[in-house]
């Protein structure tokens, strides 16, 4: 990347006790290096509460980090990395994301791991990935402010409805009608998120894809389809229960069915902080536990 790091945003919402120890010594490594660190405030609040670190921070932020801020550190699971999309928005600013839990496809930097982390930080020996996003767009949009997602654009039924019926359509053709749960429309990066547990394709991180996958359809023969970035999706809802679930990433808003949504590649990528030593396949195999076969032991043996 070339020349170290200066100022840092911390972005989070909770970290369990067990984490406080490696986020305090996170704090202290960055300080003594002298990056400036701003934190997000309400995890500052959170954090005054249980784990004192104010002697660390020398500004704070509520909505969006500040522009001349060189990494945002997420510390979390994937959730909170999700949430830092809406941070960061179109700033450009690389995230790094700090597990301090379990499983962790973007927040993939281990507690044991960052101290190596923030050394490569500040010698510039860091590589930064785009991440494609995906844009949508409906009337009365509750999300406007930033109507982007990084992993998927969810349309999902309420508890009131049995299922939804969703026309959808990608470009002028008209596809199909689902009868489901749901239909999710992921980016490739949302390719092993929620699309996968319900049947999706992973698709690698660089490609220039959406996938479309349906929720429980009540089809059998309904299948994920993969089609190219430059395409627009549109889905039009209708439910029983006249309403539905807009969900994006992380963040849900109850709508009124009969509304047209139209899903297209984002305009802009999100850049994500890529280690030395980390790779996308090598986090495939080892957070899906691809290989855990007794004959790949053996044969690595041999």
């Amino acid at each position: 990347m070339g020349l170290g790091i200066r100022k840092v945003a911390i972005y989070g919402r909770v970290i369990h006790e067990d984490f406080y120890p490696y986020f305090k010594q996170m704090l202290r490594d960055l300080n003594d290096r002298g990056v400036r660190l701003a934190c997000y405030k309400p995890f500052y609040d959170f954090l005054k509460e249980k784990c004192p670190a104010a002697d660390y921070f020398q500004s704070f932020y509520e909505d969006e980090i500040e522009k001349d801020t060189d990494v945002l550190f997420s510390v979390g699971g994937d959730g909170t990395f999700l949430d830092s999309a809406v941070r960061v928005k179109d700033l450009g600013v690389p995230v790094l994301g700090i597990n301090s839990g379990r499983l962790g496809f973007l927040a993939n930097i281990a507690q044991e791991e960052i101290p190596q982390a923030i050394n490569w930080l500040c010698a510039g020996k860091f590589e930064v990935e785009q991440r494609a996003l995906v844009k949508f767009e409906i009337e009365d949009n509750p999300f406007a402010s930033f109507n982007y997602a990084l992993n998927e654009i969810s349309i999902l039924k309420t508890e009131r409805s049995s299922l939804l019926k969703v026309h959808a359509y990608v470009g002028d053709e008209y596809l199909t009608t689902y009868w489901a749960d749901g239909v999710i429309v992921a980016t490739p990066t949302g390719s092993t998120a929620y699309s996968l547990s319900c049947g999706g394709p992973i698709v690698a991180f660089g490609c220039d894809n959406l996938i479309i996958t349906p929720v429980s359809p009540h089809n059998l023969n309904m299948r994920p389809l993969i089609v190219p970035g430059s395409a627009e999706i549109r889905l039009i809802v209708e439910s029983r229960s006249g309403d539905f679930m807009l969900s994006a990433d992380s963040r849900m808003q109850t709508m009124p069915d009969n509304h047209e949504l139209f899903i297209s590649s984002g305009d802009f990528k999100m850049n994500v902080v890529k280690m030395p030593d980390h790779s996308y396949y090598e986090t495939l195999r080892n957070k899906l536990n691809w290989g855990e076969d007794r004959r790949n032991k053996i044969k690595a043996k041999n």
